[in-house]
């Protein structure tokens, strides 16, 4: 029997920064992380392609999904200054790339996991991999977790497991479906920030990538843009922009409905040339068409047999791809879990449990998403530093 005064069940980024606020709330040699994985922090060296997005200079309310009270809360105790700060007392300098999004000086996710991490053990933070829990149950005023050779015993439980999005990368539901045995419920989980797959197949256009925007339509009426990267794929689309709508996309396949409220059904519009207006692309295209020679403009026609209304339906294609959502690349091609434990189960305030004194819960096991641009990330870190100093 491990007996020690905190465990943190998770070792991703909501889980060590727990652990480092817990250390510093208890004292050193207080504090135990459990982790299943035989390294901590494997989904973390994954994240901004190995860089790290860790946050963004614009951290709001507004790039969250889910429970606005939670993220209101924790967002208030860690705007984008406090990340700045906690990372340069762990030995790392962080710098904007001149679009908001935020990266280690090093522009190495290892930097920031070796930095937490070593924050850890210098705080007295016992990191102990490859311990796969098999349950956790109340005990008088603490709490017991077993694996299956091993009891932990503790005063305080901080519940940090992640999500089962990327489970190639080792991510897994079960952190949901211990706490639902302590009696916590969560709201309905889908995949989000993932690619989307459509009714439409362009196949020829198959890895091609360009700078666009895609609309959401709901009922025939827009509710929703993004602009960024466009990427095409053999069944449907990718692309940061995608990403960005594949949440509302996942909520409607899942239950007909968009931030709550009922839909009939969606579409998606790409316009791929966002800076030129309709008339701009028709008018360049007729400059094309005058041109000496006889290029090719679509089977069977050249360029100089296309007619005004071929130009006009090429423009207005340019404009306005239209495509039918049918699945999306769900939780195993997803960056985040969208849906959890909220704020009727849990204090925004402190992510006490309101079931249970003393449990609090942090990271993607809260119903909390963010963005694409390092807001998942500055949430995790904030979510679990708050849920570290044991407020009651």
């Amino acid at each position: 029997m491990i007996k020690t005064k905190a465990a943190v069940i998770g070792a991703g980024p909501a889980g060590l920064c727990a652990a480092i606020s817990c250390s510093r709330t208890l004292g050193r040699g207080s504090t135990v992380v459990l982790e299943k994985q035989t390294k901590a922090g494997r989904k973390l060296l994954a994240t901004g392609n190995g860089r790290c997005n860790i946050s963004n200079e614009d951290i709001s309310v507004e790039h969250y999904h889910g429970d606005k009270a939670i993220a209101e809360a924790v967002l208030e105790e860690f705007p984008c200054g406090a990340m700045y700060g906690f990372m340069r007392e762990s030995g790392v300098l962080l710098r904007s790339d001149g679009e908001g999004r935020i990266y280690p000086y090093s522009n190495q996710a290892a930097t920031v996991l070796d930095a937490l991490t070593g924050e850890c053990i210098r705080q007295g933070a016992d990191i102990r991999t490859g311990f796969e829990i098999s349950s956790v149950k109340k005990d008088g005023g603490g709490f017991v977790v077993s694996s299956q050779d091993t009891e932990l015993r503790c005063e305080y439980l901080i519940f940090a497991s992640g999500s089962a999005a990327a489970p190639h990368l080792g991510a897994d539901s079960s952190g949901y479906s211990l706490l639902e045995g302590l009696g916590i419920k969560h709201t309905p989980l889908f995949p989000a920030l993932c690619p989307v797959v459509t009714k439409e197949k362009c196949k020829s256009l198959k890895g091609v990538r360009v700078k666009g925007s895609v609309s959401l339509i709901a009922d025939g009426k827009k509710i929703k843009e993004r602009t960024g990267e466009i990427q095409f794929t053999e069944n449907g689309l990718s692309g940061i922009c995608v990403f960005e709508l594949s949440r509302d996309i996942s909520e409607y396949l899942l239950s007909g409905t968009i931030d709550g409220s009922k839909i009939n059904g969606i579409k998606l519009s790409a316009d791929l040339m966002k800076e030129h207006s309709f008339a701009e692309i028709c008018a360049y295209l007729d400059e094309i068409k005058r041109l000496p020679g006889d290029r090719p403009a679509s089977e069977p026609k050249s360029c100089a047999q296309l007619t005004r209304s071929d130009i006009k339906a090429l423009a207005g294609t340019v404009k306005g791809m239209i495509f039918t959502p049918t699945a999306t690349g769900g939780f195993a091609a997803a960056q985040v879990c969208a849906g959890g434990v909220g704020s009727d189960e849990v204090d925004p305030r402190t992510l006490m449990s309101k079931r249970a004194k003393s449990l609090y819960i942090c990271g993607e096991l809260l119903n909390v998403d963010g963005d694409c641009g390092g807001f998942n990330l500055h949430f995790a870190a904030g979510s679990g530093l708050l849920a570290g100093r044991l407020k009651k």
